[in-house]
């Protein structure tokens, strides 16, 4: 649903509002704005760490998907490079007969430390089309963090003895941060997010029927206690239609509704779209926001607040960036710069009646640590 432009006192209120910021305190700026005027504000925030296990189909007809993913896969990593997330990639196979959850490519664990990491993950991606027509991805992903598990548990007790040797020491936390970089773990890190990526045209053929049993063991690969830090995603042939000779991934479907993550579709020529969308549900970035009363939809202005010293890749989605506050006397990591984003269309935002929730979409999504403010009438009101 399209907003109109504000009405005059929403609109006046608008400029009290910006010449008050960041100078005024909060009561200074609720004095500033007609009684009826809400201003909603959260602060987008997202995952610092990241680990992220894509398990790709490695069968006959899975050629020119993986090619697509390859070439398409700059839009997932932006999302990561903008946030200035630290993440970690690896790639396993479908394949639980030969590959049995082993990482493929070399380097197996791509990090931002890799030299050119985005062609590193488009060589490995390419995982070939020889693999078992019995695709597994779940099996095959249980085994992958399985064997990670096992190869990390040495490290991690070795880790946790020499944080016990530093508690009766002066500089604890000095001493236990120089253990954890002795004793580092490239994948699975205990203290990052863990995503996983299913990508496939087939429909799961894992061995337990009970996909409860693969959301329980994925869930809790981090250890107990942790299982709000996994999800997980799916690139899967169409549900319930089954096109571009793909089958419905209707398991993979239920996982991802189950751990919370994105689907896209299999049969997309490209991919961008997809990847950027699973990218910003990784990284944890919101894209709905919940207003807290049914707005006057026509009243509806949306802004968004940058540091003054934002990079310009942050803001080159914006409709109009405003900068006249970022001046020489306001410290640079102020918020005052002003980023009006598109309404509408695939990469701008939305209002949704049924929230009542404002959408952003595509490249719109407000960037980690943004200040997001939504300023509107209550239905009813003018």
């Amino acid at each position: 649903m399209s907003a109109h432009p504000p009405t005059a006192p929403l609109r006046s209120a608008a400029v009290l509002l910006f010449l008050c910021l960041p100078a005024c305190s909060e009561d200074r700026i609720r004095k500033a704005l007609p009684p009826d005027v809400r201003v909603d504000t959260w602060t987008q925030q997202s995952a610092s760490r990241i680990d992220v296990l894509w398990v790709v189909d490695n069968s006959g007809s899975m050629e020119p998907r993986q090619a697509n993913l390859a070439r398409n896969f700059g839009s997932f990593i932006d999302v990561f490079t903008k946030n200035a997330i630290d993440y970690r990639l690896a790639i396993t196979t479908t394949d639980t007969f030969q590959d049995k959850g082993a990482f493929k490519g070399s380097p197996a664990v791509i990090s931002p430390k890799t030299p050119s990491p985005v062609a590193a993950f488009q060589s490995n991606i390419r995982v070939g089309t020889a693999g078992s027509p019995y695709e597994a991805g779940m099996d095959a992903a249980v085994m992958a963090l399985d064997a990670r598990a096992a190869l990390n548990a040495p490290i991690l007790e070795a880790r946790e003895t020499c944080r016990t040797g530093c508690l009766d020491k002066a500089n604890t936390s000095t001493c236990q941060a120089n253990c954890d970089v002795a004793h580092a773990v490239e994948f699975l890190r205990p203290d990052a997010y863990l995503y996983i990526v299913f990508v496939t045209d087939e429909e799961d053929k894992s061995g337990n029927p009970d996909l409860r049993y693969y959301y329980r063991r994925l869930e809790t690969a981090l250890g107990p206690g942790n299982d709000g830090m996994v999800s997980s995603a799916a690139i899967i042939g169409d549900v319930p239609t089954n096109s571009c000779n793909a089958t419905p991934g209707t398991r993979y479907k239920q996982l991802a509704e189950l751990a919370g993550g994105e689907l896209g579709s299999i049969c997309d020529p490209e991919f961008a779209t997809t990847l950027r969308k699973l990218a910003t549900s990784a990284v944890g970035l919101k894209r709905k926001f919940a207003l807290a009363k049914a707005p006057n939809v026509s009243t509806l202005q949306v802004r968004i607040l940058y540091p003054c010293n934002a990079p310009a890749d942050v803001t080159a989605p914006c409709a109009r960036v405003d900068r006249a506050a970022c001046t020489p006397e306001v410290p640079v990591d102020s918020y005052n710069l002003v980023c009006t984003p598109k309404q509408g269309g695939p990469d701008g935002w939305a209002y949704e009646p049924g929230g009542p929730v404002v959408f952003f979409a595509g490249e719109s999504v407000p960037g980690v640590n943004a200040k997001v403010e939504i300023q509107y009438y209550e239905e009813g009101k003018p």
